[in-house]
């Protein structure tokens, strides 16, 4: 009983349902860039991430910060005020971002028919991070399962559609972001039913004043952070086109679906748990919780990374349109560093929101980012092309990790757990060093087959041994129903 309820208590059954659902969602999403490739031209594709790209800067500058500065300076016994404080700052702060984007259109940076379907784009994305946001903080996990997983469904087959009625990357813009919006549907009947049973409780302007204290170093750091990371893809439609972006900006699609999507899955359960002990007080069980953190995020780093050097090849062949491929090879190594670079960061990201403290930090590790990975996409691209963008991507990471590394503080530092990450490190590495010997010496298929067993088999017991994503647990109460079920043996 008391196992359970430590379980509980660290955020491993939030954990468990984040990561199911995110891992469905993923899925869907893969199965999303393997339909849109095919059912679209390279141009199509590569317009539509630009306008992609475009719409989150604008809603990553504007809009993106009230989510944290809600879970920063959130209260428990205020949970509903906050919630209303959430969505009044979130439809304020809409209006700037729609007149960026028009203003962009009407200086000619961006096309008015890309413009309007990132408008409509930016709008969705309010409405389902708001939607999923208070659910998280009130530990309603199912809900952000059920929102999570119905975007992912919808933007899947609104997209599909748009491309095979309209064939406009307009078009499929909009039906990505309608997906987004219905899918928060069920969290907002959610809550309009709880704000009518319990009365509505009108947000304090106090608490208003706290969260835009709180969250406009972040506004600034998320705008920067957003153009750090599409900058490459933009500088890279300036210097080639569109349809040199696709097969680029499908490539981080994929790796954003593996590693951010998971480490944004462990992040939401523990660090949501961790706040709740820090307020309490309880700060080894706090330090506790994001040590099973760090150990989970370097677990998805390493055998991720593990998993697209040896499997990249099969993978992109399998998801991608066949013209996407010998790109996708290419920009493969440096997009890998940058985005294991960008787990990390995510990672000490998370020790910020969850004290409570000064985000100001964030905000000088997104200025250093924007400014490295700007510098770098100028130097390379032009030279380098696709290859030089994604070498600009890990650059801008990792000058961003370097500063929380070595510039934080040390009540700001994440707990390391040395021993499990030195194992895993040394556990990839021999891994690695195995395939690659295997498909030398046996040919791709006999190859394939040794890695694909290799790293299920290491990664399985591994996370059994310590528990990662709750698969000890599960398995434990899956296996006593049958355990009963078997005849006793007298001593």
């Amino acid at each position: 009983m008391a196992d359970t309820v430590n379980s509980a208590q660290s955020g491993e059954r939030d954990v468990s349902i984040y990561l199911a659902c995110r891992a469905v969602a993923a899925i869907v999403n893969v199965l999303s860039v393997a339909l849109f490739t095919r059912l679209s031209s390279p141009d199509l594709y590569g317009q539509y991430l630009i306008g992609f790209s475009i719409c989150f800067i604008v809603y990553s500058l504007t809009v993106q910060w009230a989510v944290y500065a809600h879970f920063g300076t959130f209260r428990q016994e205020a949970a509903d005020r906050f919630a209303l404080s959430l969505v009044v700052i979130s439809a304020l702060a809409l209006a700037p971002a729609l007149l960026s984007i028009g203003a962009l259109a009407g200086l000619g940076i961006l096309e008015g028919h890309i413009a309007w379907g990132s408008a409509v784009l930016a709008l969705c994305l309010a409405l389902h991070f708001a939607g999923t946001e208070v659910s998280r903080s009130h530990l309603k996990p199912g809900l952000v399962a059920i929102a999570t997983i119905s975007r992912s469904v919808l933007s899947l087959l609104l997209g599909s559609a748009s491309l095979i009625l309209f064939h406009e990357p307009a078009a499929l813009l909009v039906a990505v972001g309608l997906g987004y919006a219905l899918g928060a549907v069920p969290v907002y009947v959610h809550f309009a039913r709880s704000l009518r049973q319990g009365g509505l409780r009108q947000p304090l302007g106090a608490e208003i004043a706290a969260m835009l204290r709180y969250g406009w170093p972040l506004a600034i750091a998320f705008g920067a952070s957003a153009a750090a990371m599409n900058i490459d893809r933009i500088l890279l439609e300036h210097h080639t086109d569109a349809a040199t972006v696709a097969p680029y900006g499908a490539v981080m699609d994929l790796m954003k679906q593996t590693f951010l999507v998971l480490a944004e899955a462990i992040s939401a359960g523990y660090v949501a748990h961790a706040r709740i002990h820090m307020m309490r007080g309880e700060t080894q069980a706090a330090r506790a919780v994001l040590k099973r953190d760090f150990v989970s995020q370097a677990f998805v780093v390493v055998f991720g990374t593990v998993a697209f050097i040896l499997l990249g090849r099969l993978v992109f062949s399998v998801v991608l349109a066949p013209a996407y491929l010998d790109m996708a090879l290419d920009v493969l190594p440096a997009l890998l560093v940058g985005n294991a670079l960008l787990v990390l960061r995510a990672h000490y990201f998370g020790q910020v929101i969850y004290l409570g403290a000064s985000s100001l930090i964030e905000l000088v590790a997104s200025l250093v980012m924007i400014a490295a990975a700007a510098g770098a996409a100028l130097l390379l691209i032009d030279a380098m092309g696709a290859h030089g963008a994604a070498l600009a991507f890990a650059i801008g990471q990792a000058a961003a990790l370097l500063v929380y590394v070595v510039g934080a503080p040390k009540a700001l530092r994440m707990p390391v757990d040395w021993l499990r990450g030195g194992l895993l490190l040394g556990v990839g590495g021999a891994i690695l060093a195995g395939g690659l010997e295997a498909q030398a010496l046996f040919g791709p298929a006999v190859g394939t087959v040794f890695c694909v067993f290799a790293i299920g088999v290491a990664s399985l017991v591994l996370a059994m041994r310590w528990n990662i994503f709750n698969l000890s647990a599960m398995a434990q109460k899956l296996a006593s129903p049958l355990l009963g079920l078997l005849p006793k043996r007298g001593l």
